[in-house]
């Protein structure tokens, strides 16, 4: 038996050494009977008397030029007495649409079993969804697009619950086009949520994961929170 347990607990090290440590912790939590996905990946920041506005982050670092941006803007959100959820898209289990149809067949939801299960009724209760993202390959990052997809389940007649929205975003590039596909992805997605679009900032010129820190400019953070703050 203890020869056993050694080796289970070599392969969860080994496990945290591929996986990083969102996917080592999980495992552990899965190991000793905890729920895999913690409170560490959905955060109750505040809960005020305004609106209530869930922030999904879809960036796979903490603490990144991404988070920062997203931090002054939930500070501008605090002053104003809002209810905010944060939620780290990118550090959970969210599969894209598999396209089968059984939500609407039978009308009892998504019948993929991942993380997403636990973010519908945070969507439900939102009045305002921010979507904070950084830059890859010129559009949002997957787990973003992938939440978007799944939100196909809630839907009846291909329509939607009305709900204010909000893009935040970061990049290294800073050309005159940088954000153009994402922009144009968001005003869809505006659309397709009643078009309330309340608000987006592009944090251009950001120093990314190709230098040895990552920086973003004071006036993007000053910026940011002055659209979180102008949330009526």
């Amino acid at each position: 038996m203890e020869r056993r347990n050694f080796i289970r607990d070599a392969l969860l090290g080994l496990g945290g050494l591929l996986l990083g440590g969102a996917g080592y912790a999980r495992l552990r939590e899965e190991k000793a009977g905890r729920p895999a996905e913690g409170p560490t990946f959905v955060e109750e920041i505040h809960r005020g008397t305004g609106r209530n506005v869930l922030v999904l982050m879809g960036s796979g670092t903490r603490q990144g030029n991404t988070d920062r941006l997203t931090d002054a803007y939930i500070k501008g959100l605090r002053e104003g007495d809002h209810t905010i959820t944060k939620v780290q898209l990118g550090q959970m289990r969210l599969q894209g649409c598999r396209g089968c149809g059984a939500c609407q067949r039978h009308g009892r939801g998504c019948v993929v079993r991942d993380d997403m299960q636990r973010l519908y009724p945070l969507f439900e209760r939102a009045d305002v969804v921010v979507m904070a993202s950084p830059l890859y390959f010129w559009t949002l990052t997957a787990p973003v697009k992938a939440f978007i997809e799944r939100l196909y389940a809630i839907s009846v007649d291909d329509k939607y619950p009305t709900k204010g929205m909000v893009l935040l975003m970061t990049a290294g590039d800073d050309a005159d086009g940088t954000f153009a596909t994402a922009l144009s992805y968001f005003r869809t997605i505006c659309g397709v949520f009643g078009g309330r679009e309340l608000g987006h900032y592009c944090a251009g010129g950001c120093t990314g994961c190709e230098k040895l820190g990552r920086k973003i400019a004071p006036r993007h953070l000053d910026a940011a929170y002055r659209l979180g703050r102008a949330l009526a």
